[in-house]
C-alpha cells in the first residue's frame, strides 16, 4: 500500500451505486473532494490493486461485500441488520415492546396507534377483526352506530414507493381491499369479461366492482400500486391522522392548504450515536387537502392525490397527469400562514418551527433507543454507519406523528433546487463518521464533537445546517 506524502496511510473509498443513482456519486464525490481530498475514489473493484481491500465502502446495500465488513478497519455505509427501524410490522413491534416497557416515552405520543398482522386472503379478515384488530373492529361498529369511527391506512410491511397503501373506515372497504389484492383465477377472469361485456364498471386494476359503493373506491386506488397479498403476507394497519398541518406549498395563497410531510436524515454511527440533519426536508401532497370521507363523497371515487405525500406513488398514481412535485424545506417556511386547525390564518414561525424541530430530535432519539432495546433485529456494528430516511407527519397542533423509517432513502427527492441539502449531508457525514474512525487509526486529530455541538446551536432557523446529536448509547458490537 502507498503512503501520502505527509506520512499517513493512502486511503481508498469504493462509491458503487446503480447508474440510476449516479447523482448520489456526484454528490459524494463533491463531498469527498471538500473534506477529504487526499483520498482516492474508486467506483469498482476492477479498479482496487490485487487482493486489496478498499479503506470505506460507500455503496448501494447490494453491492456491500460483508467479509470486507469482517475486518473492523474497514468502514461500510450500513448496518447488515436493521429490519426493528426499516421493516414496517418489525417497527410497529419495536416501539410496542419498547412502550410496554416505558409507558413514559415520548413515542406514546409521536407514534400512531398501529397494528401489525399477517394475512393472505379476504377470508381471513374475520378472525383478525375478533383477535389482532380488535380495536379496528370497534371504530367499525362505533361508526355504523353514528359514531365518529375513524380512518385508517393499510401499508403492506415489506413494499415500497407507496405500493400497496390503502385508505378505509368501513370492514366492507377492508374486505375488497384484500380481494383486489388476491390472485385473479381463471374463473374471475372470465366473469368480468362477461361482466363487462353487461355493462358492469370495472376498477382501475380490472377488478369488477360488484360491492357497496363505497368497496368499489377501495378497487380504484391505481392498478400500478396493486400488491399480491399471498406474497406480500405482513401487513401494518395504522391510524390515519386526519388534522395535518396544512400550508400553501406555492405563493398562491390557496385557502385549503396541502398536506405534507417531513423527510429527516439521521445518521447513526458505530454503536451507536445518532444524529439528525437540518433542514428537514417538506414534501407536499400534489392536491389541496380534504378529509377521507369529503373526498370520498365529492369525486364518487377515492382520490388519493390529497392524501399521500409519498413522491413515487404520486407518479405511479397520477402518471403524466401529476403536477410537478414541490419540495421545501421546513426551516424556510418560517413566513407561511397556517391554512387549517386552531392556528389557521397565523404564520407558521420560527417558534413552531423550533418545537417540531424538538420533537422531531425527541421521537427520533427515541425510536433508535428503542430499537437498540429490541435484540437481534437491529444490530449496530463499530465499524459501520447508515443514512436513514425518516418520514414524519406534523399535526395542526404542531404535535409529529412517525410515520416510517427508510433505509437507503431516495436522495433524489430533494430536486436540483435542493440539491446542496444532500451535499451537505454527505459532507457532514463524513465529519461525524469517517474522519473519526480513521483519525483513531492515526490518521490526525478525530473530530471535535464539542465545537461541533456549539456550531449548530448558532444556526438561525431560516438556515439551519447541520447535524445535531440526539441519542448515544454502547451497544454489545454483533461479531
Amino acid at each position: 500500500m502507498t503512503t501520502a506524502t505527509d506520512g499517513k496511510r493512502a486511503r481508498t473509498a469504493l462509491i458503487a451505486y446503480p447508474p440510476s443513482q449516479a447523482y448520489v456519486v456526484d454528490s459524494l464525490r463533491r463531498a469527498f473532494k471538500a473534506k477529504l481530498a487526499d483520498w482516492t475514489i474508486v467506483s469498482t473493484r476492477d479498479q482496487l490493486a490485487d487482493g486489496a481491500k478498499p479503506d470505506l465502502q460507500w455503496s448501494d446495500y447490494d453491492e456491500i461485500d460483508w467479509d470486507w465488513v469482517m475486518d473492523e478497519r474497514t468502514l461500510v455505509n450500513s448496518y447488515a441488520i436493521r429490519k426493528a427501524l426499516i421493516r414496517k410490522s418489525n417497527l410497529a413491534h419495536t416501539i410496542a415492546l419498547h412502550l410496554a416497557k416505558n409507558p413514559e416515552s415520548p413515542l406514546r405520543r409521536a407514534a400512531p396507534q398501529t397494528f401489525h398482522f399477517t394475512c393472505s386472503f379476504a377470508d381471513e379478515l374475520d378472525e383478525l377483526l375478533m383477535d389482532d384488530l380488535y380495536e379496528v373492529e370497534q371504530s367499525f361498529t362505533e361508526a355504523e352506530n353514528g359514531g365518529e369511527g375513524k380512518w385508517w391506512i393499510l401499508k403492506a410491511a415489506l413494499a415500497d414507493k407507496g405500493n400497496g397503501i390503502r385508505l378505509f373506515s368501513t370492514r366492507d372497504t377492508l374486505e375488497e381491499i384484500f380481494r383486489e389484492f388476491e390472485p385473479e383465477s381463471d374463473d374471475e377472469e372470465e366473469d368480468e369479461d362477461d361482466d363487462e361485456e353487461e355493462g358492469h364498471g370495472s376498477g382501475a386494476n380490472g377488478t369488477s366492482i360488484r360491492a357497496s359503493p363505497e368497496a368499489g373506491r377501495a378497487a380504484m386506488f391505481g392498478a400500478d400500486t396493486r400488491v399480491d397479498a399471498t406474497q406480500l403476507r405482513e401487513w401494518v394497519i395504522q391510524e390515519y391522522v386526519s388534522n395535518p398541518l396544512l400550508l400553501d406549498p406555492s405563493e398562491s395563497s390557496d385557502e385549503h392548504g396541502t398536506k405534507f410531510h417531513l423527510r429527516v436524515y439521521v445518521v447513526a454511527v458505530g454503536g451507536v450515536t445518532v444524529y439528525v440533519h437540518h433542514p428537514y426536508l417538506a414534501l407536499f401532497a400534489s392536491s389541496a387537502y380534504s378529509l377521507p370521507s369529503e373526498t370520498a363523497s365529492e369525486t364518487g371515487q377515492f382520490d388519493l392525490s390529497a392524501h399521500l405525500t409519498n413522491t413515487c406513488l404520486q407518479t405511479t398514481v397520477l402518471g403524466q397527469d401529476a403536477p410537478r412535485i414541490s419540495v421545501s424545506t421546513l426551516q424556510s417556511m418560517a413566513g407561511k400562514v397556517v391554512l387549517g386547525g386552531p392556528s389557521k390564518g397565523e404564520k407558521l414561525g420560527e417558534e413552531r418551527i423550533r418545537q417540531i424541530e424538538t420533537r422531531v430530535c425527541e421521537a427520533v432519539g427515541e425510536i433508535f433507543k428503542a430499537a437498540a432495546g429490541a435484540g437481534s433485529s437491529f444490530q449496530p456494528l463499530p465499524n459501520a454507519f447508515e443514512i436513514f430516511g425518516v418520514d414524519l407527519l406534523v399535526s395542526d397542533t404542531f404535535e409529529v406523528s412517525l410515520l416510517e423509517i427508510n433505509a437507503c432513502p431516495d436522495f433524489g427527492q430533494t430536486g436540483e433546487e435542493l440539491q446542496e441539502v444532500i451535499d451537505q449531508l454527505f459532507a457532514h457525514t463524513i465529519d461525524v463518521a469517517v474522519r473519526p474512525f480513521f483519525s483513531a487509526a492515526g490518521d490526525g486529530a478525530a473530530s471535535d464533537k464539542e465545537a461541533l455541538e456549539d456550531s449548530f446551536e448558532r444556526l438561525e432557523v431560516g438556515g439551519s445546517r447541520g447535524l445535531k446529536e440526539v441519542m448515544r448509547l454502547q451497544v454489545r458490537k454483533a461479531f
